[in-house]
């Protein structure tokens, strides 16, 4: 995905978040999030945008989040917060440097990327409150499954976390991933031998790698502890 497109995936998916969160109560149980409310979920999402805002326009990460609305109203409050981050993120100037936690890309493209994908599975939360989820764009979920298996994994897999050396395939319609995990290191291993192969669509294996759907979404072949090793890996390292 270039950076045009991750800027139309943000502003969509900041969209359908608010319109979503609209036709809940604030009280309302998320059950993709257990222990959080609707209002939780838009003060968790506003609270983000802002503080990656503040992280951009101040040149470093702010010691502070701006965590809840107060007396605003939470999706109107959400709404502004989203339209900044937006109005920063220009994807005209993606190359341009910009402070990021990954020690590989500083540029402002991280963090369209980021919060495209950010955005959108909490979209995916927002949506199961009011009980009417529509999967992730397919080509957004592709990238965001290598998100996960190289910015998450490889910048934040401790030593010997669920790590087996044993390799799991990941596969999409018209894509796939061999991952093995080893201390501290997450070997990328296109066409080696799998011990297990997860498939299904690219929104489904997205949202399983974040914990939004379970594997009864997945087709699942092979040892199905090294699969689950996976996912609580990438829980330990998301959460």
């Amino acid at each position: 995905m270039d950076p045009q497109e991750f800027a139309n995936a943000l502003r969509t998916e900041a969209t359908a978040l608010a319109v979503a969160a609209d036709l809940a109560p604030p009280d309302r149980p998320v059950p993709t999030c257990p222990g959080m409310t609707v209002a939780d979920l838009v003060a968790h999402v506003g609270s983000v945008h802002r503080l990656v805002t503040r992280w951009i326009t101040r040149g470093s990460r702010p010691a502070d989040w701006e965590s809840a609305p107060g007396d605003a109203d939470p999706v109107d409050w959400y709404r502004i917060g989203a339209a900044s981050l937006i109005g920063v993120l220009n994807p005209v100037r993606a190359s341009a440097p910009a402070p990021t936690w990954c020690p590989w890309d500083g540029t402002l493209g991280f963090w369209l990327r980021r919060m495209a994908h950010e955005t959108a599975v909490h979209r995916v939360d927002a949506q199961a409150a009011v009980g009417a989820v529509a999967p992730l764009d397919p080509v957004l979920a592709v990238d965001g499954i290598d998100e996960v298996l190289r910015l998450w994994l490889g910048c934040h897999l401790p030593p010997a976390a669920h790590a087996s050396g044993r390799a799991v395939t990941l596969r999409v319609p018209g894509r796939e991933w061999t991952v093995a995990l080893h201390e501290g290191v997450v070997d990328h291993c296109p066409g080696a031998p799998a011990d297990a192969v997860v498939s299904g669509s690219s929104s489904a294996v997205d949202l399983w790698l974040w914990g939004r759907v379970g594997e009864s979404h997945l087709s699942v072949e092979g040892d199905l502890g090294v699969v689950r090793a996976l996912r609580a890996a990438v829980a330990g390292v998301t959460a």
